[in-house]
């Protein structure tokens, strides 16, 4: 069974470690992970933002989120990109409504 493409929402937490520079490579890494699997991807840096409770030592994290259209495999690939990445802290992939587009 065929199973159609779907928005996906992907908001991930990068070490505030990282300069200018390394957080925008990181960004053109997922995005151009994401192309190359076939996907439209549109990217947002949100900046530098405290957290409410401390992430791996942290208290504050640069805050990314990606907009972009896969299928659960596509979302299977990136999850396990990403677990492998050390400098992101965290992440949280959410599903978007049927009536929302990029």
């Amino acid at each position: 069974m065929y199973k159609e493409l779907e928005y996906y929402e992907a908001i991930y937490l990068i070490s505030p470690n990282l300069t200018e520079q390394e957080v925008s490579t990181k960004m053109e890494f997922y995005q151009n992970f994401l192309q190359n699997k076939g996907s439209q991807v549109t990217v947002q840096n949100r900046g530098k933002r405290s957290l409410s409770y401390p992430i791996k030592g942290f208290e504050t994290a640069n805050f990314i989120q990606m907009l972009y259209v896969g299928n659960g495999n596509l979302l299977k690939v990136l999850t396990k990109e990403i677990l492998r990445d050390a400098r992101v802290l965290r992440h949280l992939i959410t599903k978007m409504p049927s009536s929302f587009e990029i």
